[in-house]
C-alpha cells in the first residue's frame, strides 16, 4: 500500500498564455509543449494527495468539491476506492486557501466532510484571506476561503513554517498567495509544494515563468526554483497541484 496516492479531483481548462513567458515567447512554450503553436487551451487536473503516516491518513489539500460544482469532486469517491472513509481523515493540509484546493472540505450542502479532521495552513494565508481590506478583484476568492473553512471552527491550526504537524514540515512557499506553504514529509520523501508550478512543461523547463495567478511573480519565481532545488537535493519528490507527481531526475 503506497503512502502517498494522488487524487485527481478534476480539471479546468487554462490558456497558457496566462503564463508570463509564454506570451513573451509563444514559438517557445509550444515547443515546449510538443506542438506547432500554442494552443488557446489545456487541461489543468486539480490534485491533492492521499498520506498515510504513522499517525493515520491525511490529505494535502482537497481539491475543488463542491465549491468548484461541475467536474470536481472526485475525492471522496477516490478514498473510498483506497479503502478510506471521510471520519478515518485526522488531518489535512493546506498548501494555500483558492477554490481548488480547499473547496473539497465541504459538503454539497456546505457541512464538513471530514468531521474528525483538524486543518492545518499559513497563519499569513488565513490572515490574508479574512482581512477586511482586500482589493475588490480577490473578494470572491476570500468568501470561497471563508465558507470552505467555516464548519472546521474550533479544529484549525494557523501554522508558521518550521511548526511541525503530524509527520509534515510546513515550509514557506510565498509568491502564488502571500502565504502559501509546502509541506514536507522527510520520511516519505516527498515534498508536497501546492502551486510553485501550473504547467510542469513550461515552468519546469522555465522555472523563471510566472501565472497570472501568482500575486507576487517575483516571490513565487524565487519560491519555485527554492523548492525544486531542494527536492533534487534531497532526491525527494514534488507533489503539485496541477502538474501532478514530479519525481526527482535520477543520479
Amino acid at each position: 500500500m503506497s503512502a502517498v496516492r494522488p487524487i485527481r479531483d478534476g480539471a479546468f481548462p487554462f490558456d497558457p498564455r496566462m503564463i508570463d513567458g509564454a506570451r513573451r515567447d509563444p514559438a517557445g512554450a509550444a515547443a515546449l509543449l510538443g506542438a506547432d503553436t500554442l494552443p488557446a487551451q489545456v487541461e489543468l487536473p486539480v490534485w491533492c494527495y492521499l498520506i498515510r503516516t504513522e499517525d493515520g491518513p491525511g490529505l494535502v489539500d482537497t481539491g475543488g468539491g463542491a465549491l468548484m460544482g461541475a467536474g470536481f469532486g472526485a475525492l471522496v469517491g477516490a478514498l473510498a476506492d483506497a479503502g478510506v472513509a471521510p471520519a478515518q481523515i485526522t488531518r489535512i493540509w493546506l498548501t494555500h486557501l483558492h477554490g481548488d484546493h480547499c473547496g473539497g472540505l465541504l459538503t454539497p450542502k456546505g457541512d464538513a466532510a471530514f468531521a474528525r479532521a483538524r486543518v492545518a495552513v499559513g497563519a499569513g494565508e488565513l490572515a490574508f484571506w479574512r482581512a477586511d481590506d482586500l482589493p475588490h478583484a480577490l473578494a470572491p476568492i476570500a468568501r470561497e476561503a471563508r465558507a470552505a473553512l467555516a464548519p472546521y471552527a474550533g479544529r484549525i491550526d494557523a501554522v508558521a513554517p518550521g511548526a511541525v504537524l503530524d509527520g509534515a514540515e510546513a515550509v514557506a512557499a510565498p509568491g502564488h498567495t502571500p502565504g502559501h506553504l509546502a509541506w514536507a514529509f522527510p520520511a516519505l520523501g516527498v515534498l508536497a509544494a501546492g502551486d510553485i508550478v501550473h504547467l510542469g512543461a513550461l515552468q519546469l523547463a522555465e522555472p523563471g515563468w510566472s501565472t497570472d495567478w501568482d500575486l507576487d511573480a517575483q516571490a513565487a519565481t524565487a519560491t519555485r526554483r527554492a523548492l525544486i532545488a531542494r527536492a533534487q537535493a534531497q532526491g525527494h519528490a514534488l507533489l503539485t497541484g496541477h502538474a501532478g507527481r514530479i519525481d526527482p531526475a535520477p543520479r
